[in-house]
């Protein structure tokens, strides 16, 4: 029973280029989180920025800059200093259609604050638009799970 409520032989299977496309879109979408990483590390906000859709939107907390040049001034604050360092994890993209995706995928940032080693932990809801032939963030939500100094660890 299992196996007919997950494929149902009236669905006919996608054609080969269909499936290729989708392998290709995912693939580049997880190169894009993978070049969002890099370019924060590096300090690069006008990198992080390129990865946004013109009307793109990054929410953490109770921030929401909103356009490229909202997001230059938030990312040019937050990460010139090189303190964040993000590890992403466990993606999981859904293809909606030609142009649009969903994501989501766990990330550990180690920050330094003032000297002293913090971890945070959280993952990101994303979702992504191909604009002018490429997979951008139409909107990068960061949902934190714990901040705390590296010395202390995390509870929960």
């Amino acid at each position: 029973m299992l196996w007919n409520s997950v494929i149902r032989p009236e669905t006919p299977m996608p054609s080969v280029e269909s499936r290729i496309a989708k392998l290709e879109a995912k693939d580049e979408i997880r190169e894009l989180t993978g070049r969002y990483c890099h370019a924060v590390v590096d300090g690069d906000a006008a990198t992080i920025v390129e990865l946004f859709c013109d009307d793109g939107v990054f929410r953490s907390h109770t921030l929401a800059p909103a356009g490229r040049a909202a997001l230059l001034e938030f990312y040019s604050a937050g990460v010139g200093a090189k303190t964040h360092k993000p590890f992403v994890q466990n993606h999981v993209i859904e293809i909606n259609d030609e142009t649009h995706a969903t994501g989501r995928c766990s990330v550990e940032i180690r920050v330094l604050v003032d000297g002293e080693a913090y971890t945070q932990a959280g993952h990101y809801l994303d979702r992504y638009r191909k604009e002018e032939g490429h997979w951008r963030f139409e909107e990068r939500h960061y949902i934190r799970y714990h901040n705390v100094p590296w010395r202390e660890g995390w509870k929960k």
